[in-house]
């Protein structure tokens, strides 16, 4: 059964990470289609990725981009079965922002770096085709009703749906329009996003890539790390029925990229 969790801020800055189901949410099931936006083939791929490669790629989206809710999440449809409202549209990452493009540089390279042994291509650019997972960044919670304000994503905890969407939030002080979180705390979250979509779920180790993915567990500043064994938290809001104990997260991220 899919579930949905977010790393939320809610009453107040720094928060630990918030979760919860959304009601009436069903399976999801991959699907295909066509997307309104201009498609047109990557021309900034991550760096070089195994030759196991699947073809299921991930895909950063800074440059804003409209939601649709919907039972099953599909990335090639802007689909996404966490949503409150019925539509939404996230606004290009942090717009006004003098330090944008370094900003965006920095969070791109950030997960292309720290995702570089496994056979994944993160592209910037929208896929011509699917699967993909798509990380939409920008704006806040309310317009694209996420339940929670700084990131959230689909427990899918078979890996049933092959392009996910998950979403980051601009996370700036309201007073000053200052980043509240490093970009290397973006990094991380966005590749907790990506393994919460492939069934990891939270994990007690703040310097795990899924700390805060669904308990109390206050992340580390560093880059996160994938294990290949770590214990699953059986405190942890949502879990995976029947899963083991323990999961391997490097095999996780291969398996969905490679077979």
């Amino acid at each position: 059964m899919r579930r949905l969790l977010t790393i939320g801020l809610l009453a107040c800055i720094g928060c630990n990470a918030e979760l919860g189901p959304k009601p009436g949410t069903t399976p999801d099931a991959s699907g295909g289609g066509n997307d309104d936006a201009p498609i047109v083939p990557d021309g900034s791929p991550s760096l070089d990725a195994p030759t196991c490669s699947n073809g299921r790629v991930v895909y950063l989206n800074f440059e804003g981009q409209a939601l649709t809710d919907a039972a099953a999440s599909d990335a090639t449809q802007n689909l996404a079965s966490w949503m409150t409202i019925a539509t939404g549209t996230a606004p290009a990452f942090r717009a006004a922002s003098a330090t944008r493009a370094a900003d965006i540089t920095a969070i791109t390279d950030g997960i292309r770096t720290q995702l570089s042994e496994f056979p994944i291509n993160v592209v910037t650019t929208r896929p011509a085709t699917g699967p993909y997972v798509m990380i939409v960044f920008g704006g806040d919670r309310l317009q694209v009703g996420s339940m929670y304000s700084l990131a959230v994503n689909q427990l899918d905890c078979n890996d049933a749906v092959k392009s996910d969407v998950a979403w980051i939030a601009d996370a700036l002080d309201p007073q000053n329009g200052t980043p509240l979180f490093s970009n290397q705390y973006l990094i991380n979250t966005a590749i907790g996003a990506i393994g919460f979509g492939l069934g990891l779920t939270a994990t007690s180790d703040p310097g795990d890539c899924m700390c805060a993915w669904g308990n109390q567990c206050q992340p580390g500043a560093g880059a996160c790390t994938l294990s290949t064994s770590i214990a699953r938290d059986p405190q942890s809001t949502l879990l995976c029925t029947g899963a083991p104990a323990t999961q391997d997260e490097k095999a996780a991220f291969t398996q969905a990229f490679c077979q």
